[in-house]
């Protein structure tokens, strides 16, 4: 029997969480002034890849390095994850390869040495293309060097992913369509625009709690959505999940692995892993991360379900949750309605045993009267109007 056919796809995340500077409305684990950690780190980094190895089960067919600013350090320690990586695992030869850029550490050097070690796909923060906008939020780039930078690393890669916020300090309609409408004249292959989000403890929200800044109200916050959507159509782009569009089939594959519920192992202090229906995040601390990777690089465990309670019993964990139908349920249907298939009914059969039509039948009447939900082919899709709602209506559907 050919063993390669019974291996399932994995993603594999790796987290690193240095940056220059702290962005105001960043809630995600990451830190500035470590730089002196970054060598210890990325040696407990290539420790971790070692304790997770598996060769049989799974095949790798998407890396995803983020952070942080992966960017921000050295190549030769991107280099030595990235060698680490293709001595553990089996590596699919189609895989995708994504790492997180800032615009400010994009050279032309840099970004050729990049793709020497195997990235084939970049997403850049560029955020706005509005000076004063970038200034608000602590982004340390300006429009000019953003745009460089992305015309620089066109030269070097073929799928080349934009970030853009909208809502943002300062920023108002007219603002965010010519940022928009100036990427769109750079052409990326890929755009993700997300809606900002003031989270507690960031500096951010302090400013708004003492009114120093004001952010978008929800209903800009929509009008800005709307025009996203709206703008990006015509100019070919396909928009496959709420918040993100592509050119020529080229979405993000290893995002898809968290819209699908598909499994990935998350390496490094904070990342976050969905393996054999069990969701768990490492301790967050880089400092205590490396403390504990040391006592963890001596064992060697083959078994992926041991794996797991090892690293759950010595204290590695943040966060671990075994995932119950109801959880699951959620979950699927969240995710799902964020792509523009939408709910797959056979998936949902084959998931849950239960049909999702006798089960919802009196929910889909009332979407479907409200221009919520469309259905089509096997799938029960958001509609344009259904898009704004898409968490309320999963959450509805479970409840």
């Amino acid at each position: 029997m050919d063993t390669k056919l019974e291996q399932k796809p994995l993603g594999l995340y790796i987290h690193i969480p240095f940056c220059h500077t702290k962005c105001t409305y960043c809630d995600f684990n990451t830190y500035t002034g470590l730089e002196n950690l970054i060598d210890d780190f990325t040696e407990s980094i290539c420790n971790e890849i070692e304790f997770w190895s598996i060769t049989d089960k799974y095949r790798i067919n998407s890396i995803f390095i983020g952070g942080g600013t992966p960017s921000y350090i050295d190549v030769e320690n991107l280099e030595k994850i990235i060698n680490k990586i293709n001595s553990n695992f089996k590596i699919s030869k189609e895989i995708e390869i994504t790492m997180e850029i800032n615009p400010e550490d994009v050279t032309d050097k840099k970004a050729l040495l990049w793709k020497n070690i195997g990235i084939n796909r970049c997403s850049v923060g560029i955020q706005s293309l509005n000076d004063d906008e970038l200034k608000i939020i602590n982004r340390r780039h300006t429009a000019n060097k953003a745009i460089n930078s992305i015309n620089i690393l066109k030269k070097y890669f073929k799928n080349v992913s934009i970030d853009l916020i909208y809502g943002l300090p300062k920023q108002n309609l007219k603002s965010y369509v010519d940022t928009l409408e100036k990427i769109i004249k750079i052409n990326p292959t890929h755009i993700s625009a997300y809606s900002l989000q003031v989270e507690k403890g960031t500096y951010l929200n302090e400013q708004v709690f003492k009114n120093e800044v004001v952010v978008a109200t929800d209903d800009i916050s929509a009008e800005m959505y709307k025009k996203t959507q709206n703008i990006l159509k015509k100019n070919n782009y396909k928009n496959y999940e709420i918040s993100n569009w592509s050119k020529n089939g080229l979405l993000s594959e290893h995002n898809m692995k968290y819209w699908k519920l598909e499994p990935y192992i998350g390496i490094g202090p904070g990342a976050h892993s969905y393996l054999e229906k069990k969701r768990f995040s490492v301790i967050k601390s880089p400092k205590k991360y490396i403390q504990s990777i040391k006592k963890i690089k001596k064992n060697k465990i083959i078994n992926i379900e041991e794996k797991i309670r090892f690293l759950k019993k010595n204290t590695f964990f943040e966060i671990y949750e075994e995932h119950n139908s109801k959880n699951e349920k959620l979950e699927f249907l969240m995710l799902s309605l964020r792509l523009e298939q939408g709910i797959d009914i056979k998936d949902f059969k084959q998931r849950f045993s239960q049909d999702f039509d006798e089960l919802y039948l009196n929910k889909l009447k009332h979407y479907f009267k409200n221009n919520i939900l469309e259905k089509n082919n096997g799938f029960y899709k958001l509609t344009k109007k259904g898009k704004l709602f898409a968490n309320e209506v999963a959450n509805n559907f479970v409840d």
